[in-house]
């Protein structure tokens, strides 16, 4: 493999062949680690802070998106109700005058 003494990092393809031949040192202390994520990478406690690392920046991006959205629907239905006002508002100004001088002529 050409790429094994390159200063470049690896790339997944390069990492799963050196996995499959058995020329990937594993680092000895995280060997022993038993849980069910462990891969022989990652310590369990390296593993539930990427784990809450992820959670809480899904959780973040989430809620910036839920806002957004929240506002631009209030936009949109801001300008729905200004142009309903818009095109209903002359008639009722004219049938309210019609109405008030009709009785006032009477």
């Amino acid at each position: 493999m050409s790429r094994e003494t390159s200063p470049e990092l690896p790339i997944l393809t390069d990492v799963v062949e050196l996995h499959a031949t058995g020329s990937f040192r594993r680092p000895g202390h995280v060997a022993e680690a038993t849980g069910p994520y462990t891969s022989g990478l990652l310590s369990e406690a390296d593993i539930a802070a990427l784990q809450a690392t992820l959670v809480s920046r899904t959780m973040n991006l989430t809620d910036e998106l839920l806002h957004s959205a929240a506002r631009e629907i209030e936009a949109v239905m801001f300008e729905r109700v200004i142009d309903r006002l818009r095109a209903a508002l002359p008639e009722l100004i004219a049938a309210a005058l019609r109405e008030h001088l009709a009785t006032s002529e009477d």
